[in-house]
C-alpha cells in the first residue's frame, strides 16, 4: 500500500465513555478484523487466538473474502463479540476503519456504538501499525479538542486575569487540584519522567521507575487532566513557547 492517506472521516458525538489518549483500533474488511491499542499516534496490534479474526466459511480451507452480505455481517457481527472481550476487560473508547459498507454494516450489529471516537473510511488492512497510528491518532485529537481558536482565545483571556499555569512544573502542581481545566499542549512535547505525590500535590521528577510503562510525564499530566473531567487541546509545535510548550487554564 502506498503509504498513509487521509479520508473521511465522521467524529462521533456525545459518546458515553470518557474520551483519552489511550483507545482502539478496529480495521475492517472481508477477509481479516484487527484490532489495536492505541496511545497517541502510536499502535501495537493485539495478536492473539481472538486476533486477528479471519473469514473462513468452511472449517481447515483458506480465508476467503466475505462475498455475500449474510457472511459479511455474520462475520462483523462476530467481530464485535471478539472485541467484547477486550472491552469488557478495559472499556477504552474506539476508533473503527473500514469500507463505507463494511462501516455501515457493523455500526448495524455491534453492541458498542456508544464507545465510538469515530469512523475512518478506508480499507487499512495492509497498513502498517506505524502509519495507520498516523491516520487516526488526528481524528481522536479532532474529538478531544474542539475549536482550537475559541481556545486559544480563552488561553490569553485567562492569562490577563492571572489564571493559566505554564510549564511543566507549575502545571503538574495545579493538574491536581484543579476541576474544570483546559489542557493546552504541543502535539510532540515529551518529557521522559514521572508524575508522583508529595503529601497533597503532584510533582514532576525526572527519575523514572524502569518497570514502568508510561515514562511520559505529559502524557501522564493529560490522562490526570481528562480523569478529573477537563479538556485537551493539542497545538502544533512551537505555539506555545511563551508558556514552556504546556499551559493550563484554571476554570
Amino acid at each position: 500500500m502506498d503509504g498513509p492517506k487521509f479520508t473521511k472521516t465522521t467524529v462521533k458525538k456525545g459518546a458515553a465513555a470518557p474520551l483519552s489518549i489511550h483507545y482502539y483500533v478496529l480495521s475492517l474488511n472481508e477477509r481479516t478484523s484487527r484490532l489495536y491499542e492505541g496511545f497517541r499516534d502510536r499502535l501495537i496490534e493485539i495478536r492473539n487466538t481472538a486476533f486477528p479474526f479471519e473469514f473462513s466459511p468452511d472449517a481447515g480451507n483458506p480465508v476467503k473474502p466475505a462475498t455475500g452480505d449474510v457472511p459479511l455481517q455474520e462475520f462483523l457481527g462476530k467481530t464485535d463479540q471478539h472485541f467484547a472481550h477486550y472491552y469488557e476487560q478495559d472499556p477504552l473508547r474506539l476508533v473503527v476503519a473500514g469500507k463505507r459498507k463494511h462501516l455501515s454494516m457493523f455500526e448495524a450489529v455491534t453492541a458498542h456504538k456508544k464507545t465510538f471516537i469515530a469512523v475512518v473510511e478506508g480499507d487499512y488492512a495492509d497498513t502498517s501499525s506505524h502509519d495507520l497510528g498516523k491516520i487516526v491518532w488526528p481524528v481522536v485529537k479532532e474529538a478531544m479538542a474542539g475549536g482550537k481558536e475559541k481556545a486559544m482565545h480563552d488561553l490569553k483571556t485567562a492569562e490577563a486575569k492571572q489564571k493559566v499555569a505554564s510549564g511543566i512544573d507549575s502545571v503538574t502542581l495545579s493538574a491536581e487540584s484543579r476541576r474544570g481545566t483546559t489542557l493546552f499542549v504541543e502535539e510532540d512535547y515529551h518529557v521522559r519522567g514521572s508524575i508522583h505525590e508529595a503529601g497533597k500535590s503532584l510533582v514532576f521528577s525526572r527519575d523514572v521507575d524502569i518497570r514502568e510503562v508510561l515514562d511520559d510525564a505529559v502524557d501522564a499530566i493529560i490522562e490526570k487532566v481528562l480523569g478529573m473531567g477537563g479538556n485537551v487541546v493539542f497545538l502544533d509545535g512551537g505555539s506555545l513557547i511563551e508558556y514552556q510548550r504546556i499551559a493550563l487554564m484554571r476554570g
